[in-house]
């Protein structure tokens, strides 16, 4: 319950930041359609699938980018260095699979650090490190990013993106370990360290000229690394994901 009251909370405060400040910034809400092929033995595929709230805002310091909110410590043309926080979309709950029962619930979190990207042209490089602070899996996510940023000239934007994503021993053993009391014949103990998954991703944006509502998609494949195919309750060692939403933006 604790994970859905921060993550609410986010989304409070994002849109108490926008509002504020509608007059001078634009800022968009919407929803979209989420999928993410999770990797875990028998999960109910009706559990794939979710309505997420979107809402972007770019202010003088403060920032909505869909999951993740943040406030500019130094921001140019080329440099931003950010504190963040950001919702971690894992976990699973028990029912979603049959070979899950017995386990414990493990839920998304909302992780907290900070991030820095250079952005010069159209080639980038992004550098982000986030903790969980929701008492989830107490561990940590840093991820490396080199992305492309392509816009048409039509409304169009497109941004091709490739990931190295390190996550510590805590996070992995949270989400994809099996502790002694949750072992069964067919599902031994097991005990996650830390390890790297790498993706390749495509993010896209359409606005028609003159227009107020936004459309966005993207896709993503993660290759996750052995710690996690090794787990006994895994199955796919990729994760697939793709999003499609619409969203209106106010203050243009």
């Amino acid at each position: 319950m604790k994970i859905y009251i921060a993550c609410s909370t986010l989304i409070v405060a994002a849109l108490i930041f926008a509002s504020q400040s509608a007059i001078a910034e634009p800022f968009t809400i919407g929803a979209g359609v989420h999928y993410r092929d999770e990797p875990y033995k028998k999960y109910d595929s009706d559990e794939e699938t979710s309505l997420i709230p979107i809402i972007l805002y770019e202010g003088e310091r403060f920032f909505v980018r869909a999951d993740t909110l943040g406030w500019d410590l130094a921001d140019s043309d080329v440099w931003e260095l950010a504190i963040i926080g950001q919702y971690l979309e894992y976990g699973y709950d028990s029912s979603d699979s049959d070979f899950l029962n017995g386990m414990s619930d493990r839920d998304p979190s909302i992780g907290v650090g900070g991030h820095v990207i250079w952005k010069p042209e159209k080639l980038g490089l992004k550098f982000s490190a986030v903790t969980d602070v929701a008492d989830e899996s107490e561990g940590s996510q840093v991820v490396g990013e080199i992305f492309y940023r392509h816009e048409t000239g039509t409304g169009l934007a497109l941004k091709p993106y490739a990931s190295i994503v390190w996550q510590d021993e805590d996070f992995n053993d949270y989400y994809y370990g099996v502790r002694g009391r949750e072992a069964t014949p067919a599902r031994s103990a097991y005990s996650a360290d830390d390890d790297i998954n790498f993706r390749l991703g495509l993010e896209a944006a359409y606005r028609k000229p003159g227009s107020n509502w936004l459309f966005t998609g993207g896709v993503q494949y993660e290759y996750l690394g052995d710690e996690i195919d090794d787990s006994p309750i895994t199955n796919d060692d990729a994760v697939f994901s793709a999003l499609i939403g619409v969203g209106y933006t106010f203050g243009n």
